[in-house]
């Protein structure tokens, strides 16, 4: 697990942080939310896990550590508590400046805990952290959600070209392209609400075909 590789690094270089204690607990509150179908709790939990976090990595750049030295386990739990949020709200209409503004932070995270990574391999010449792919996986998550289907083929691509053998990567692939063909069908004279509608409509269904969210939860355990 990704969290797990991270941890030990996290210890090493964060003094005691109450705020990420109180985030992990809070995550794995939404998640039992969620076993349970308390779908809004679960939301409302998630978006605290994910504020706690920010709250988290505040903290420590006032103690002076610098971002390229933080713990990526923080920043990950972050974007993977806002990806569980914005996942959610997905489903809801009626929340959809909330769900964009969630996946937004959840991409905006993910890619610190990319690049953290990336600068820490090429600083001490070693190579990169081999579980960085779901860091990869789960931003093409965000861009699936997001309607942003070249953005999402892009990262599981990358998530292909690091673990050539995860096979919902490959199945992801295949059905943005098919949605991608899809496209032109979905315009129709009512104009691009209705277009919307029905690509979050046909978005939701593959995800559900797919099962993404159960890759994507295991994620933030």
């Amino acid at each position: 697990m990704l969290l797990g590789s991270f941890s030990a690094k996290a210890q090493e270089v964060s003094p005691p942080n109450r705020l990420y204690q109180q985030a992990v607990v809070e995550s794995d509150r939404a998640s039992r939310l969620e076993r349970r179908g308390k779908k809004q709790p679960a939301i409302d939990a998630y978006e605290l896990a994910g504020q706690l976090s920010e709250a988290s990595i505040g903290e420590a750049g006032r103690t002076g550590i610098p971002e390229q030295d933080g713990p990526p386990e923080v920043y990950f739990r972050c974007a993977a508590s806002y990806l569980h949020a914005g996942r959610l709200l997905s489903y809801s209409r009626r929340e959809e400046t909330r769900k964009d503004e969630d996946l937004r932070k959840a991409r905006l995270y993910l890619g610190m805990v990319d690049k953290i990574e990336r600068e820490r391999a090429q600083r001490t010449n070693a190579p990169i952290n081999p579980e960085i792919w779901r860091v990869r996986n789960a931003a093409g998550y965000v861009c699936f959600l997001r309607g942003e289907l070249a953005q999402a083929r892009v990262h599981y691509r990358a998530v292909l070209e690091m673990n050539p053998t995860y096979h919902p990567a490959q199945q992801a692939i295949v059905k943005i392209n098919e949605l991608e063909q899809k496209q032109n069908e979905l315009f129709t004279p009512q104009g691009p609400t209705l277009h919307k509608e029905r690509m979050s409509k046909a978005i939701h269904d593959v995800v559900d075909t797919l099962k993404l969210v159960k890759d994507i939860v295991s994620l933030g355990r």
